[in-house]
């Protein structure tokens, strides 16, 4: 059975790619979550076959920096389609859905997507339900015959995500998969009015969203960067906080409650970033490479300072994979309030004084009685001019020592 939805292939900006901005950050997510290996990368750049390509839009959905974004937006109409209906349950179908008109739940009305269901991101499973207020049966049931299949698993974790959140936020988590609770089993399907999801009704909510600017369109760098911190730190490695993070922490703003609660970041698309400062060389290198700005660097001819917000960061783990010292890990939880107040804190800081061989700025560590910045300790040399090269320093490196140092 030949399966392909509504639409055209989304639009793809290979600048904005993970791989793009460091040669060691290894993300895979646009290639592993394409159910019909319709994404490749060669080399740092993803392309994107148009004639594989089945418009499901769980691309759109994977990747942490807009490098995909659809080219009809089917997830913003549904959202609009959603917010005009009375508040009541309600099911959602994929547009491949056999029997779209019956359910088994006890809904109200039926709204079938465009798209795969596996297409909507945490932003949007917050902002369907209503912050929990409004039960929403997301029918998976047919998954286990459709050609994509594989994508339900991708659909679980991001009604698991949204959940993690909504709980935290001390709001209902309403999100119910038929797969892990179906109806009861004398519960017989039953018609209820069904309802495109690209075709919503025109109430005085709907009207005002549609004059207003469509919040999935992605946004270049220069308009509206709501959390950016200062300039970009070079042409090659501008800081921008995606679109799509902005509606998160848009959706999430408005659905706290007045008690929030720690959670555990591991399926939700935030990163919480941790420093070994006793053993951090102040290089900077983690905030220079930093696609959003969660990490801010500054340093003056005595001190340096590496501070974090949370509400920014995508859980990419570039800071990881770029610092030479090994001293930066994620984290495994963080309090909600940290990113609903954009609160910054500090995570490393200390005296800064020259590298005694290049004379570079570098940290005064206690278990070290010559300083010396990470470029020499490791033996690699007076390699100033290519500091700021996105995975030049690990080739480097690798080159003057050998892949195993």
């Amino acid at each position: 059975m030949e399966l392909r939805f509504a639409g055209a292939a989304p639009e793809v900006h290979p600048g904005r790619c993970l791989n793009r901005r460091h040669a060691g950050a290894g993300c895979t997510r646009c290639v592993d979550g394409c159910p019909v290996q319709a994404i490749t990368l060669a080399g740092a750049t993803p392309q994107l076959d148009a004639d594989a390509c089945v418009r499901c839009g769980l691309c759109v959905a994977a990747c942490p920096t807009d490098s995909f974004t659809p080219a009809i937006d089917y997830e913003r109409k549904l959202l609009e389609t959603v917010a005009a209906l009375p508040q009541a349950p309600i099911a959602l179908v994929c547009a491949a859905h056999p029997t779209p008109a019956q359910s088994a739940a006890k809904v109200e009305a039926i709204v079938q997507h465009r798209r795969c269901l596996a297409a909507l991101d945490v932003a949007d499973w917050i902002t369907l339900s209503a912050g929990g207020t409004r039960p929403l049966w997301l029918d998976d049931s047919p998954c286990a015959d459709c050609p994509i299949g594989a994508a339900q698993a991708t659909l679980a974790r991001t009604v698991e995500a949204a959940r993690t959140l909504l709980k935290a936020a001390g709001c209902p988590p309403a999100l119910l998969l038929h797969n892990e609770r179906p109806p009861a089993p004398d519960a017989k399907p039953r018609h209820a009015p069904l309802y495109d999801g690209a075709q919503p009704a025109i109430s005085r909510r709907s009207l005002f969203t549609r004059l207003r600017p469509a919040q999935r369109q992605s946004e270049e760098p220069a308009l509206n960067e709501l959390f950016q911190r200062g300039a970009p730190l070079s042409a090659r490695l501008p800081q921008q906080t995606p679109a799509s993070r902005r509606r998160l922490l848009t959706a999430l703003a408005s659905r706290q409650s007045a008690e929030t609660a720690p959670f555990a970041t591991q399926l939700t698309p935030f990163g919480v970033v941790e420093v070994d400062a006793a053993h951090c060389s102040g290089c900077g290198l983690c905030a220079r490479f930093c696609p959003t700005g969660a990490l801010d660097f500054t340093v003056d001819t005595d001190h340096f300072a590496l501070s974090f917000q949370a509400s920014a960061c995508i859980a990419c783990e570039i800071c990881v994979v770029a610092c030479p010292e090994k001293v930066v890990h994620q984290g495994e939880s963080l309090a909600l309030d940290t990113i609903l107040t954009d609160r910054v804190t500090r995570v490393a800081a200390g005296e800064v004084v020259a590298c005694e061989v290049c004379g570079i700025p570098t940290a005064r560590r206690a278990d070290e009685a010559t300083p010396r910045c990470h470029v020499c300790r490791r033996g690699a040399g007076i390699v100033t001019a290519q500091r700021d090269e996105a995975g030049l320093m690990a080739d480097l490196l690798q080159r003057t020592r050998g892949p195993d140092t």
